[in-house]
């Protein structure tokens, strides 16, 4: 009987520092990371595990900010209210 406590001693004491270090794991390698990306203001990319630099679409097209697209970049917006729907 004794025998059997003592070892059930050390099955729970290693499941307790099993888990300990999981949950030390987890945290290192994605929690912290991600809250000191997002604190400097990046984007934290999950699957890669980085933190990305958010650019304004401005500053990679070097044009001025609320100028519209040159013709054949990006579809006009529609100039006309959308047709009524018929009434059912």
């Amino acid at each position: 009987m004794n025998k059997t406590f003592t070892r059930l001693k050390y099955i729970f004491l290693g499941l307790f520092l099993l888990s300990s270090a999981s949950v030390l794991a987890y945290h290192g390698l994605w929690v912290w990371p991600k809250q000191r990306c997002e604190d400097r203001g990046g984007a934290w990319a999950g699957k890669w595990m980085k933190c990305a630099t958010v650019y304004p679409i401005e500053t990679l097209t070097r044009r001025p900010p609320n100028t519209p697209p040159i013709n054949g970049e990006a579809a006009a917006a529609p100039t006309t209210a959308p047709a009524a729907q018929p009434k059912k």
